[in-house]
């Protein structure tokens, strides 16, 4: 089996990522545009290399020299970065050899508001930008995706409730959390890659969802030792991340507490 992998979106989840794979035994190309990180990606062996995601100079001649010799490719931009995310992912997809399997970190923000449980075939924004890069990737038959729409991420120097330990009474207390741990999806990733899953969607969440009141008011105060008030009113979508575990026995173990 060919091991060799390009990466784009080397942050908080892709480093580890993409060092959990080098330690694997594959080879991994990384793609910034920083010339900063540069030197930490090197020190990794993580064999990078500058680009432009900009249009009017978009590195397309590099990324498909890359991509000459990259079975895989993960995609793990933040939508947030572009002015046009959809043609972003576009353009660059557009660089891969055929039969790529390409893996798409989409957001479970993609579906629609409700207070309902909803799964992977649940109404979903249509005009959202990462729906929309969803929906090209989908249609780009040259390639083979597999969509991982992932809760909100949690982990090692990483929580929520940081961004509300300043503020003295939060709305929407009684909303579910639907989060996910950092280490559950980089091992989803290399099982998605080990057993070759292409052409299907996954939410990526964990199984429980306290209500925001209690799981943020019991953080705040043992991560902080302070204390934060939400009302208790509210409500949201529950989503559901059980489609990895039934398709291929893929097991969350590491809790959001």
């Amino acid at each position: 089996m060919n091991k060799n992998v390009l990466l784009f979106g080397c942050g908080y989840l892709g480093f580890p990522l993409a060092k959990e794979l080098k330690s694997q035994g594959y080879f991994v190309q990384v793609a910034t545009h920083s010339p900063e990180k540069m030197i930490s990606f090197e020190k990794a062996g993580l064999n990078p290399f500058l680009i432009t995601l900009d249009f009017e100079n978009f590195s397309v001649d590099i990324i498909k020299e890359k991509s000459k010799t990259a079975d895989y490719a993960i995609l793990m931009l933040p939508p947030t970065s572009f002015e046009n995310y959809a043609l972003t992912i576009q353009t660059i997809t557009d660089c891969f050899k055929e039969n790529t399997q390409v893996v798409f970190t989409s957001s479970i923000s993609v579906y629609e508001d409700t207070s309902a449980i909803v799964d992977e075939n649940s109404p979903c924004k249509e005009n959202h930008v990462i729906i929309l890069a969803e929906k090209y990737l989908g249609r780009k038959k040259s390639v083979n995706t597999t969509i991982l729409r992932l809760a909100g991420l949690i982990g090692a120097g990483r929580h929520p409730v940081s961004a509300l330990i300043k503020k003295e009474i939060i709305a929407n207390g009684l909303a579910p959390v639907n989060l996910v741990h950092q280490l559950d999806v980089i091992s989803v990733i290399k099982l998605v890659l080990r057993k070759n899953i292409h052409n299907e969607v996954f939410n990526i969440c964990y199984p429980e969802h306290p209500t925001r009141k209690d799981f943020y008011e019991r953080a705040a105060e043992k991560l902080f030792s302070k204390h934060i008030q939400f009302v208790s009113e509210g409500n949201g979508k529950f989503v559901n991340g059980q489609k990895i575990v039934k398709f291929c026995g893929f097991t969350y173990k590491n809790t959001i507490y």
